[in-house]
């Protein structure tokens, strides 16, 4: 059981910093299509959806290895609180990326496309560069309670 957790903890850090860096270029996309002439924005929208489409799997992939590695490695009872808020998190993490990020990039689409009443393609620019911003910040918030045990001992052992 060791070694399948090991394996879900791998493959959970590969699709984290899966989703990680395929956000990184995600806002200046969206600035890019606002700059582009309708037919090369669309098709740059079309292309840039395989990215969402990917971020989504990949944190839908990170949550369950996550789940996986968490209850090979004792569940609720065999970690402490900064690995149940880092669950936690990672959960409003997926929501993000499910209930903001996507539908903010179906609605560029939209936009972008000239379809009726989608609204303003730079109001879901923002909403994208905002959501993809914080979960960002959510992902470096679990990496660091991830490794909280071992960066305390490391600072009290260097003091």
């Amino acid at each position: 059981m060791l070694f399948l957790k090991n394996i879900f903890v791998i493959l959970h850090i590969i699709t984290a910093a899966a989703w990680f860096g395929l956000g990184l270029r995600l806002g200046a996309k969206a600035r890019s299509i606002l700059m582009l002439d309708r037919p090369i924005a669309a098709a740059l929208v079309d292309d840039t959806q395989r990215t969402v489409r990917f971020m989504s799997i990949f944190i839908g992939l990170t949550l369950l290895f996550s789940l996986g590695a968490f209850f090979l490695g004792g569940g609720f009872g065999g970690y402490g609180p900064q690995y149940h808020t880092s669950l936690l998190l990672i959960i409003v993490l997926s929501a993000v990326q499910v209930g903001v990020i996507e539908p903010a990039w179906r609605g560029m689409r939209g936009a972008i496309a000239g379809e009726p009443d989608v609204g303003s393609a730079e109001s879901y620019r923002k909403r994208i560069a905002i959501s993809v911003g914080i979960g960002h910040l959510i992902w470096l918030a679990v990496l660091v309670l991830m490794y909280w045990t071992q960066l305390a001992v490391a600072f009290r052992a260097s003091f």
